[in-house]
């Protein structure tokens, strides 16, 4: 049986807190929450977390124009937030948020959509600091086919322009919602490498879900979360083939929870293992998929109404990762100790990994 976080000793829990500490955290894949209240709530969270950067996902809509409002909030809202934030548009700012004590911001949208089929306009989301962009986000979309789609007929025309140009700007592919070929497609098309920012392997997706999925069943299509849940995971060969061009793959636990009592950081920590296992620890991160929209929402929730909700999935107790906040990366830490990772590997799973794959694409 594999050893659980909970296991470790004082020595070693100290440990981790150490490399936790000195280590570069990078969260590949979350969504803010920059209005109201909510914006003090997941900056404050993700600084107690120590998490030196994210990547945020902003303009989901299918306007340019909307895309660039957005981006414009996000500028005044990092400079109203200045000793708190900034945003990443080259591998020394994520040293420069370290170093200062900040969170930095990746500006990643989960689709291609809002370019609205033009060039022209990835130029200008260059400019405003767009760095990695998702192809599709479940279904069809102008570049190629989701995830989610019946049929995958890969990449369109433009798909394959859009990732030739991404390659020439220095915009990191994103994979994660993509369906089969297209992924195999962009793969083959990119001259570099690529990513899947919060994805497991399909052949370790559980196939009896707790946590979300299991509370999701009693409100809904526990089938359909099913068929979804096994439609975003990646198989072997596309993992595989990105990891050998160089790519990275971020394990969120968003899928990652089995049913019964064991706790979401250590069937997390298993995906990491199985991950690890196919493709090598130096191509291995974190990618929470974590939306503090939901968390902010799901809090007040379980305040107004605690008896209808399983607080121990959806609220940080002594035995769980605390899934909804990332205040507590420390136990995905204490996780990789438990698991006999070298200090090394530990470092590039927490963010090292990601830095050296972001030098490459938008330079140092």
């Amino acid at each position: 049986m594999s050893r659980s976080y909970l296991d470790l000793s004082k020595d070693e829990v100290e440990h981790a807190l150490a490399l936790h500490k000195e280590s570069f955290v990078i969260d590949s894949s979350l969504v803010p929450f920059t209005e109201g209240v909510g914006e003090d709530i997941w900056i404050d969270d993700v600084l107690k977390g120590g998490v030196t950067v994210g990547n945020a996902t902003v303009c989901m809509g299918r306007s340019f124009s909307g895309a660039l409002h957005e981006l414009a909030h996000y500028h005044d809202w990092v400079e109203k937030k200045k000793d708190k934030a900034l945003i990443v548009k080259k591998a020394s700012d994520i040293e420069k948020a370290k170093k200062e004590g900040k969170h930095g911001i990746v500006f990643g949208p989960q689709d291609s959509c809002f370019l609205e089929r033009s060039l022209h306009f990835l130029h200008i989301a260059h400019q405003w600091g767009i760095r990695i962009i998702q192809l599709t986000y479940n279904f069809r979309n102008e570049a190629g086919d989701g995830c989610m789609e019946r049929n995958d007929a890969g990449l369109s025309n433009f798909g394959v322009s859009l990732v030739e140009e991404m390659n020439r700007l220095g915009i990191l592919v994103d994979l994660s919602h993509t369906g089969d070929r297209s992924i195999m497609e962009a793969i083959e098309t990119s001259k570099d490498p690529v990513s899947f920012t919060h994805v497991i392997p399909r052949s370790s997706t559980p196939r009896e879900m707790g946590g979300y999925a299991d509370w999701s069943s009693r409100h809904g299509d526990y089938g359909q979360f099913q068929k979804y849940s096994m439609a975003r995971g990646i198989t072997d060969e596309a993992l595989k083939a990105c990891t050998e061009k160089g790519g990275m793959v971020g394990v969120t636990p968003f899928f990652a929870k089995k049913k019964g009592s064991s706790t979401l950081t250590d069937d997390l920590i298993d995906q990491v293992d199985h991950t690890v296992d196919l493709v090598g620890a130096d191509h291995v991160g974190f990618g929470s998929d974590l939306d503090y929209r939901n968390s902010v929402y799901r809090g007040a929730y379980i305040w107004k109404y605690p008896e209808r909700i399983d607080v121990t999935y959806f609220t940080p107790m002594d035995k769980s990762w605390g899934y909804g906040w990332l205040g507590h990366m420390t136990n995905f830490t204490r996780g990789l100790v438990a698991r006999g990772y070298s200090d090394k590997e530990v470092k590039g799973i927490l963010g090292g990994n990601w830095v050296k794959l972001f030098k490459k694409i938008w330079g140092k």
